[in-house]
């Protein structure tokens, strides 16, 4: 298997939980705590996750690692805040998705600025930060919906 269909088999199967607890808490909405909290604990390991191999591929560059260093702080942030300060309340929850939302915008801009030669990753990033995008969505409006 070349490295293309690698990364995006890797991309793929790391979208399937930002895709399905949505439709399960949809379908289902008798547990919302353990779902929600299950969407953001992933969106966030997920955000750290890509934002450190931002910062890598920054550094292999000769670029500048200010804006992976901001995204990826923001996100262990969110993390740090979670383990420290347990969600009570839905406006927590919400400014949790919005920001790991605006987490994954900056990710995405940030990237696409820094890989200008692999129109085939351009395009793989595009689609996955879309869905990422529509999924946090989703769980805001669940919220917005059922609480």
């Amino acid at each position: 298997m070349i490295l293309q269909d690698k990364a995006k088999l890797f991309s793929y199967l790391g979208l399937l939980p930002f895709i399905f607890i949505p439709i399960i808490v949809w379908i289902n909405p008798s547990m919302p705590g353990f779902f929600i909290t299950s969407f953001m604990l992933w969106s966030q390991y997920m955000a750290i996750f890509l934002t450190g191999t931002l910062w890598a591929y920054a550094l292999m560059q000769k670029k500048g690692i200010i804006p992976s260093v901001f995204l990826f702080s923001l996100a262990t942030l969110v993390v740090l805040t979670l383990k420290v300060f347990p969600i009570n309340n839905l406006i927590q929850i919400n400014i949790v998705l919005i920001t790991l939302l605006l987490v994954y915008e900056g990710i995405y801009f940030f990237e696409k600025k820094l890989i200008k030669s692999e129109k085939w990753y351009q395009d793989l990033r595009f689609f996955l930060t879309f869905a990422v995008r529509i999924c946090h969505l989703v769980m805001i409006a669940f919220i917005f919906t059922y609480q």
